[in-house]
This record gives C-alpha cells, structure tokens and sequence, in this order.
C-alpha cells in the first residue's frame, strides 16, 4: 500500500510540475503522451480505491467492528473520483484547445492535495487498523484479490509503475504477492511504460 501512495502523490507531482512550464501549448505527439500516461494514472487511482472498498475495507471492517470508522474515507473516494473526473475532461482537451495546459495543471494540483489529505488519514487511521486485526497472511490475500481485481489494461501500466517506485524490498513482496502472472507482466509492459513516460515526462519545447 504504501508503494501505490507513493507513486501517486509523485506521479501527480510531477505531471503538475511539468504542466506548470507550458505556456505556448504541447506539441501534438506529447500531449498524445501526457493524455495517455495521465488518463492510465487516473484508471490507476480508481482502481485502488475500488479494490479498497471491495476487498480490503470489508475485510478490515469485519475484524476490527466499531473500532474503525471508514465512511469519512468513503467520502474521500467520492470527492477524488469527481475531482479525477474533471482532470479527465481537461485532459481530453490538452492540445486541442488553447488555455486548456493550464485549466489541467490547476486540476492536477488539487486533485493531488486532496490525494494527500486522504493518505495521511488513511495511514493514520486504517494503517494502525490493519496492522492490529490483520494477520500478514489475511493482508496478502487482500492485496492479491485487489490485484486480480483491476483490468488487465490497468495492471499493464500499475505493475511497471508500481516497480518503478518500489524500493527492492518492496518489490520483492509486490512480485510475490502477484506470483508469476505479475513477473511475467511486468516483464511484458516495462518496456513501453518507459517509453511512454519519456514521452510524457520530457521537456517541452
């Protein structure tokens, strides 16, 4: 979990740092790039937090009872899947309309300051949770259906994005987890993620 909380709060970092310096708009062929790796980080945050609701919040919930309260974290799922939803539609205009790097920097920023707010309470409150109620064994099976759980599409960019940022430690257990179907994926797609991301994340001039 951590890994994913990582990637994101710095993926949205830099995406807004690099729309930050565009003034005169992208070229056609990078922002094609900054659509595609924007729009695959976004299915990527939705995937987390439906795998959350659907596999790892039930689990925790039913061990841990009135001790955890999640509904003020639900609520946060839902004020980042509309903020993530208007990133999408700003997103859709980069590069076609004019103004529109700077209507998409401004919803990046928020949409990644209100990703932060929700990983903070979330480590501070789920986190101590988990670590009480949940055997090491009970929060794998957690993290291998939530694995399962996202598209294949979606596992095609998570997996390399994901060891991207993973210390090696961390990626070990990430492997682990996924068994040989994620080895033999992350295999498969690191190579155009890495492509994709040059293309998205160069210097534009």
């Amino acid at each position: 979990m951590v890994v994913i909380h990582r990637a994101m709060l710095r993926d949205l970092e830099r995406l807004a740092e690099s729309l930050s310096g565009l003034s005169g708009g992208a070229p056609p062929a990078r922002a094609a790039a900054v659509r595609r790796y924007t729009a695959a980080l976004l299915a990527a945050i939705r995937a987390d937090h439906d795998g959350k609701e659907g596999v790892l919040w039930p689990v925790v919930t039913a061990l841990a009872g009135a001790s955890v309260d999640l509904a003020p974290l639900a609520d946060d799922h839902l004020a980042i899947a509309a903020a993530a939803d208007e990133t999408s539609r700003a997103l859709a205009r980069l590069g076609r309309e004019p103004g529109t790097p700077g209507e998409l920097h401004a919803s990046v920023t928020a949409l990644h300051g209100m990703v932060g707010e929700h990983i903070a309470d979330e480590q501070a409150h789920v986190f101590p949770t988990i670590q009480t109620y949940l055997t090491a064994g009970a929060y794998q099976w957690c993290e291998r259906q939530i694995q399962r759980r996202a598209s294949l599409r979606v596992r095609m960019f998570t997996m390399p994005w994901l060891a991207r940022y993973a210390r090696p430690g961390e990626l070990k257990r990430l492997l682990a987890t996924g068994g040989w179907p994620a080895r033999v994926l992350l295999a498969c797609a690191r190579p155009a993620y890495a492509r994709l991301e040059r293309q998205a994340f160069a210097v534009w001039t």
